[in-house]
């Protein structure tokens, strides 16, 4: 089965020589109008790593106000009575803290399992981030650094309310915190609401949604990665306009058939380059006109970083290659 690789933007701002920290991904879910299978509608961005009964897309997203990934597109679903757990991939990350964070909406809540988290190159989930009735008819948030069986904080929240979910791990030490947040801060928080500690000695590579009976039925929002609490809480990246060239589109996306058609409004020359996920250059051409048809038969399946130039201006775009 081919792998499916997900790039985060600051990769591709890399590329186009721009630095802006390490937000390594910056998920709104903006999928469309229409509910539906979300490894289906994100294209890649979300690969399932087990299970079958899907995650879905909702066209109805969450917002908090300053939170960067906020009230823009939908949100993944997740329920008890399914399944399947995907992830998005970003890019590896080998020592120091790494932060996540999500906006989430509790419709109902069982008796506590997980359903966000770290993945890890060896398939290890950290930082696992659930939720379990408080016998009241309120909600606990715990977290597990690497172990299934959770640590649950004592305050106790509500249903059918967003909250900003920040989860952080310590690759080094195996320490494992968890926030659960009202409203954005600028600063980490001096005392976490549930923490644990596992193994370091890993890397993580993706944040993943998981569904498994004793989950929580809920949406999940403005899912995002930083190697620091300020970036994760800065403006989004995703504010840059990737498109300054009028009239930039390529298709098909997928690509299918070894080719696929770009186009623009000038016909001034264009550069046209293809990177991997190390940042390796795989296809350097280029074509003067509005259109032209690129060939990628001698690039292996895998989803790249496409950086089309023309006179000054730069646009970049998740191509996958199937």
């Amino acid at each position: 089965m081919k792998k499916n690789y997900i790039f985060t933007l600051l990769i591709t701002l890399c590329l186009t020589g721009v630095s802006f920290g390490q937000v390594l991904l910056d998920e709104n879910f903006d999928f469309g109008a229409t509910a539906g299978d979300l490894t289906t509608l994100s294209s890649g961005a979300w690969v399932n790593h087990s299970g079958s009964t899907a995650v879905l897309y909702s066209p109805t997203g969450l917002s908090m106000t300053d939170y960067p990934s906020s009230a823009v597109g939908g949100a993944a679903s997740v329920s008890p009575s399914n399944s399947e757990d995907v992830n998005s991939v970003f890019a590896v990350q080998s020592s120091g803290n790494i932060y996540g964070s999500a906006l989430v909406s509790l419709s109902s809540v069982g008796n506590g399992n997980y359903f966000i988290h770290f993945k890890d190159s060896g398939n290890n989930f950290r930082a696992r981030v659930g939720a379990k009735d408080d016998g009241n008819g309120g909600v606990l948030f715990g977290i597990g650094a690497k172990s299934s069986t959770l640590d649950y904080g004592s305050s106790s929240f509500s249903l059918n309310t967003t909250y900003l979910l920040v989860f952080s791990y310590n690759i080094d030490s195996g320490v494992a915190n968890l926030y659960v947040l009202t409203s954005v801060v600028a600063a980490e928080p001096s005392t976490a609401e549930a923490t644990q500690t596992g193994d370091g000695g890993t890397t993580v590579l993706s944040i993943g949604i998981r569904q498994s009976g004793g989950i929580p039925a809920a949406l999940i929002d403005g899912v995002r990665a930083a190697t620091n609490w300020s970036d994760l809480m800065a403006n989004s990246t995703a504010s840059v306009k990737n498109n300054a060239i009028a009239g930039f589109s390529t298709y098909p996306n997928p690509i299918t058939n070894n080719t696929f058609t770009l186009t623009s409004a000038s016909n001034e020359e264009k550069s046209v380059m293809i990177f991997n996920l190390l940042g390796k250059k795989v296809l350097d051409t280029r074509f003067s006109g509005t259109k032209s048809e690129i060939n990628v038969a001698a690039i292996n399946a895998g989803i790249y970083i496409l950086k089309v130039t023309e006179a000054g201006k730069t646009a970049t775009k998740k191509l996958v290659i199937k």
